[in-house]
């Protein structure tokens, strides 16, 4: 199995950091390795620190505005992180787009009969749509080197088996999730072998014309329980990837933390792992709440947490850098994410009543006491080997820390 040891880690850190000769943004305000604890940091100097400058990896310091002299290899990750980062308003180009086709002549009769495909098509849930060649383009290599992105196993996953991977933390966008399940980014189907992948999202993003068709075509799959049915049902080597804190860990995510993962009231997954006897994997995205600056003023956190109780979602306030100039902006900031792949759970060697658990369904797991005592166990012990992951890579590739992992 691949190894675990430093020697491999320090590689993939120290590899990471100068790829192909490139620095590393940093957040305005420092290295970014630590808050100002006496000032509150991102709290207390979120905007001021937007005028700071920029300091790279090597300790030199560097320009904020970049337009000339830089290599076309950095412009092409930059342009394909922004694909992903502006697809906010590219959908709502899609629809625009979309709308204006159903008023024009000859084309109207098409454009109305690929609306009604959209609600009929059951790809979402199948991910019969999947191209490998897709996946593949160094459109996604250049997205994963952006950061860059790095994947780090701790077990060989067998092939024969059924996986349901858990991915932590949400952070604002899920970069490490995107790059490792939704793409061949950093070479996930090389490291595990014969494992079929499927990253799931909201159904929402299946409903936007045009670009849903990217979406299917990277094996992206909507959450729904059909999927998991659908995929898991295909037998050995099928696996499904989701991040199942959601959305809802954006509002925690801070620079030097994991931020607070929502994991103890999350119940969905294991139950689907006990139904179609599929082995749960955690997976740690160390560095996927670094690549944003986060605004933590108190009025606006009280307004966020209000609309979370009330919508079930608030979006956070946060900035980047921008295209052509490090200062402000949308995109990320280049700081490496490592990707750690933790050990695979049995669940029937967990508890050997999970032998039982497909044959009496979901409605026994979530309504009888016996099955729910069998969740919750099988729970504890995902959660005991997220929390031995977290400990074990935490003083290799995330000593900049601020804070331990917080579990809620």
């Amino acid at each position: 199995p691949p190894a675990t040891g430093r020697q491999e880690v320090e590689g993939a850190e120290g590899g990471g950091g100068e790829q192909q000769g490139q620095e590393q943004d940093v957040p305005a305000g420092g290295s970014g390795d630590k808050r100002d604890k006496t000032h509150g940091g991102a709290e207390a100097h979120w905007w001021s620190r937007v005028k700071d400058a920029h300091v790279s990896r090597r300790g030199e310091g560097e320009s904020l505005i970049s337009i000339f002299n830089v290599p076309w290899h950095r412009r092409m990750q930059t342009a394909a992180v922004a694909s992903f980062v502006y697809a906010l308003p590219v959908s709502l180009g899609c629809m625009w787009t979309s709308l204006t086709l159903m008023f024009a002549p000859l084309v109207n009769v098409f454009m109305a009969a690929y609306l009604v495909h959209i609600f009929r098509d059951k790809s979402p849930t199948t991910g019969s749509k999947k191209s490998d060649w897709f996946r593949r383009l160094s459109w996604w290599k250049h997205f994963g080197e952006y950061f860059p992105i790095s994947l780090i196993p701790t077990a060989q996953l067998d092939p024969e088996q059924k996986y349901i991977f858990g991915y932590h933390p949400h952070g604002i966008i899920s970069f490490g999730a995107i790059a490792t399940f939704g793409t061949e980014g950093v070479g996930f189907s090389e490291i595990f072998k014969g494992i079929d992948v499927h990253l799931v999202t909201l159904p929402i993003n299946f409903r936007v014309p045009f670009l849903r068709e990217v979406w299917l075509r990277l094996g992206i799959c909507d959450s729904s329980k059909e999927t998991f049915r659908n995929i898991l049902s295909k037998g050995s080597g099928s696996a499904i990837a989701l991040v199942v804190g959601g959305a809802n860990e954006s509002l925690s995510a801070e620079p030097g933390t994991m931020g607070d993962l929502t994991l103890c009231k999350r119940r969905g997954f294991v139950r689907q792992a006990l139904l179609y006897d599929a082995c749960l994997v955690p997976v740690l995205g160390f560095g996927e709440t670094d690549v944003f600056a986060v605004a933590k003023w108190p009025a606006v956190k009280r307004l966020q947490e209000k609309l979370q109780k009330t919508m079930g979602f608030a979006m956070p306030i946060f900035h980047g850098r921008g295209i052509f100039q490090k200062a402000f902006g949308l995109l990320p900031f280049r700081k490496p994410i490592h990707v750690v792949v933790g050990r695979p759970l049995n669940l029937k060697e967990i508890d050997s009543r999970a032998r039982e658990a497909a044959e009496k369904g979901e409605k026994w797991l979530s309504q009888d006491p016996e099955g729910m005592e069998l969740v919750e166990r099988c729970h504890a012990a995902y959660v005991k080997e997220l929390q031995r992951t977290y400990d074990d890579f935490k003083d290799l590739i995330y000593c900049h820390r601020t804070s331990s992992m917080r579990i809620r």
